[in-house]
């Protein structure tokens, strides 16, 4: 006797809302139900797999490792059904798209709306969070799709490269009379940064040369809006992607200051995993995309 799907979407329920009663309503049964589901799901293993002696949900050791599976089969099985329901239409469905916080903002506005609008059957679940952890999710099957920067090592992860994008300086207004400066114009200033983890900071460095500069700066944020609020206030410069620089939204307070050739840049892109069977769509995704920022 084999487990079934409900039985297995029942226990990844349990593992990932931590309760039993929420775990109930995620699955839209009656917690009964789904602690009977459990228990089967047991008898046939012949193991058990949740510890039941502890006040919190704690899965066993092999039940961890069943979970582990059973996410996979899930997550299969809903791709299967999503392949064969776009082979009539393509890009219909959940998309669960993961984009890194430098570009949410300032990208997001402007693709968003353009792709409601040509692809009405398609629902987009935006996450957003750092690139490591993105990338985990993306191989973890909890996400299909991902808007990042590159360079960025990518093992067992496809990728197309939408564009590329020049950084820019933000300046407190009125010091620097200069509106373009070679790499070497960072080399006696106090460069903020991000703190490490974004993959901004690591693309700024290697960019714009700035291993020995980075020594002295004097402060490192969580994100953007932080960082432009400390220029705003006239501490430093710092280093921005163009869209960021462009979105409208940089204090009167700012000077933005532009590299001449050859410019420090990043790159924009797609990323999925390479056994997705949805490779075409993502394709004509990226296209989609790509057409847009050209417009």
């Amino acid at each position: 006797m084999r487990p079934t799907l409900k039985q297995l979407d029942y226990l990844i329920a349990l593992k990932q809302e931590g309760s039993f009663s929420k775990a109930a309503e995620h699955c839209f049964v009656t917690q009964s139900t789904l602690s009977a589901g459990i228990k089967e799901l047991e008898n046939t293993l012949g193991h058990i797999l949740v510890d039941r002696s502890s006040r919190d949900i704690i899965l066993t050791p092999l039940g961890e490792d069943i979970f582990e599976q059973a996410l996979k089969i899930s997550n299969q099985v809903d791709e299967l059904v999503m392949l064969a329901k776009n082979q009539e239409e393509p890009l219909t469905g959940t998309l669960r798209l993961g984009v890194i916080p430098t570009i949410a903002p300032y990208m997001l506005p402007r693709i968003l709306p353009s792709l409601q609008q040509d692809f009405p059957g398609l629902n987009i679940e935006l996450h957003e969070d750092l690139t490591e952890r993105l990338i985990e999710q993306l191989m973890r099957r909890k996400l299909d799709i991902l808007l990042m920067a590159f360079p960025h090592a990518t093992q067992d992860i496809e990728h197309h490269i939408l564009f590329e994008e020049p950084f820019v300086i933000a300046a407190p207004h009125n010091r620097y009379k200069k509106q373009s400066v070679s790499l070497d114009f960072l080399d006696d200033k106090s460069v903020l940064l991000l703190e490490d983890g974004h993959c901004l900071r690591d693309h700024a460095l290697q960019a714009c040369k700035l291993q020995k500069t980075a020594q002295k700066r004097t402060f490192s944020a969580t994100s953007l809006p932080t960082l432009i609020q400390m220029i705003n206030h006239g501490y430093g410069v710092t280093l921005l992607p163009k869209m960021a620089a462009e979105a409208g939204t940089l204090p009167a307070n700012i000077d933005i200051l532009e590299f001449k050739s050859p410019k420090p840049t990043r790159q924009i892109g797609l990323a999925w995993r390479k056994t997705s069977p949805h490779a075409r769509e993502y394709q004509l995704l990226a296209d989609h995309i790509q057409k847009l920022q050209k417009t």
